[in-house]
């Protein structure tokens, strides 16, 4: 839609989706890239401002949660389990998703991608987080959907942990420590071992 509107031609989805998992900017940039190639993209790029405007009226138009993970969170969370949300997505939008689907209670630290001067997969949210949380990584495990998410936890020096529902990457990335294929396993991997669950 930015993209026409903007008077490019669309791009088909199973493009855009290798284009996703590095926050709204580099979706922008890439996809705007894509449409003409000749052209420059700045990180202050007003096309950028103007992509946030339309994600801000239809984020929440279908998004909802992946089958058990709400009733997953009620159980970590009645384990005493802290968690936290590391997400390049910006802290506002990504606050206001959390808040519409009533998954903000589960967390006890939200950061976006620009909560802090660096993103995943920079290990700089992941180790604040934990602090912020007042746990050790010690025995924490980032959990996420794509190469960025397993990058950062290593960068971190935790264990990364790969939902392979989660994202548009199919393949699991290459240096994943484990690999979960329902939000169940990582319930049960998580209680199993008595872990922070860092998300």
């Amino acid at each position: 839609m930015l993209l026409e509107e903007l008077g490019f031609q669309a791009i088909d989805l199973e493009t855009v989706c290798t284009f996703v998992g590095r926050g709204a900017r580099a979706l922008v940039r890439r996809a705007l890239n894509h449409a003409d190639p000749a052209g420059t993209v700045s990180a202050d790029d007003p096309r950028l401002r103007h992509f946030l405007g339309h994600y801000q009226s239809v984020m929440l138009a279908t998004t909802t949660p992946f089958p058990g993970v709400m009733g997953g969170l009620e159980s970590l969370r009645a384990a005493g389990i802290p968690m936290a949300i590391v997400t390049n997505k910006p802290e506002a939008p990504a606050r206001e998703v959390l808040a519409g689907l009533g998954m903000t209670e589960f967390f006890g630290v939200i950061y976006g991608g620009d909560t802090l001067p660096t993103r995943k997969p920079e290990p700089d949210m992941l180790v604040q987080a934990a602090a912020d949380l007042g746990v050790s990584l010690e025995g924490a495990w980032m959990v996420g959907d794509s190469d960025v998410d397993i990058d950062a936890a290593h960068a971190a020096g935790v264990p990364g942990v790969w939902c392979s529902w989660g994202g548009f990457h199919p393949e699991r990335p290459h240096n994943a420590d484990q690999r979960v294929d329902v939000f169940s396993e990582l319930v049960a991997m998580t209680l199993g071992r008595g872990i922070a669950s860092l998300q």
